[in-house]
């Protein structure tokens, strides 16, 4: 969307500010110094009981916003770099089937979600053609984003996807496969082992004897 929360500070919004090394960052914004995975987890968890949910056509408690958390680790000592960890959740893309029931309020937010979805595919696909320029500052998911399509330094990054094995999800399912393939950067041609994944290559491994 429009606006960036902080979840650690009771939901109070935030901007989103660009450091010297041309990283993005909201502020201002909570820091919770811990020293366990269960102090992590805890926080999370946190966090998450805050998230923005809502009763639509597909979910019971549809998430409304996408969840950003950034971790930092600290190097061993005298060392001058720190590990960074960015975990997003992504909230799913919206059918116009899905949202005929939904009041202004959600329809607003699904077209929202799906215009980050949009700014983020946009991205990666220009990342994955080595473009000059990609336009990171059109949304602020894609501004948190912006090393992950860095042409100095890009940001290693890691896509997972969660299908259904629901017969009645089988579109959106394979939807949610056509745009991680994109995202993975596995390229835009149509493969010829599977039209279902136009937009994506498919990689086939053999398990087993």
């Amino acid at each position: 969307g429009d606006k960036s929360h902080d979840m650690l500070n009771a939901g109070e919004e935030c901007k989103l500010q660009q450091a010297g090394d041309g990283s993005v960052h909201p502020f201002p914004c909570v820091e919770v110094q811990v020293k366990t995975s269960d102090e992590l987890l805890s926080l999370i968890q946190l966090a998450a009981k805050l998230r923005v949910t809502a009763a639509t056509g597909v979910h019971d408690q549809s998430s409304r916003s996408h969840a950003v958390c950034r971790i930092f680790v600290d190097a061993p000592h005298g060392s001058e770099y720190e590990g960074s960890l960015t975990l997003v959740d992504l909230a799913g893309s919206e059918h116009r089937v899905d949202s005929n029931e939904h009041n202004a309020e959600r329809r607003k937010e699904g077209a929202k979600i799906n215009a980050s979805l949009a700014a983020l595919k946009d991205c990666i696909r220009a990342a994955s053609r080595n473009a000059k320029f990609v336009a990171f500052r059109q949304n602020r998911l894609t501004q948190v984003l912006r090393g992950c399509f860095s042409r100095l330094e890009r940001h290693q990054t890691v896509v997972i996807a969660t299908v259904s094995p629901s017969s009645k999800d089988t579109e959106h399912s394979m939807n949610t496969l056509r745009h991680a393939c994109i995202m993975d950067g596995q390229g835009e041609q149509k493969s010829t082992d599977g039209a279902h994944v136009a937009g994506g290559v498919v990689t086939k491994e053999k398990i087993g004897s």
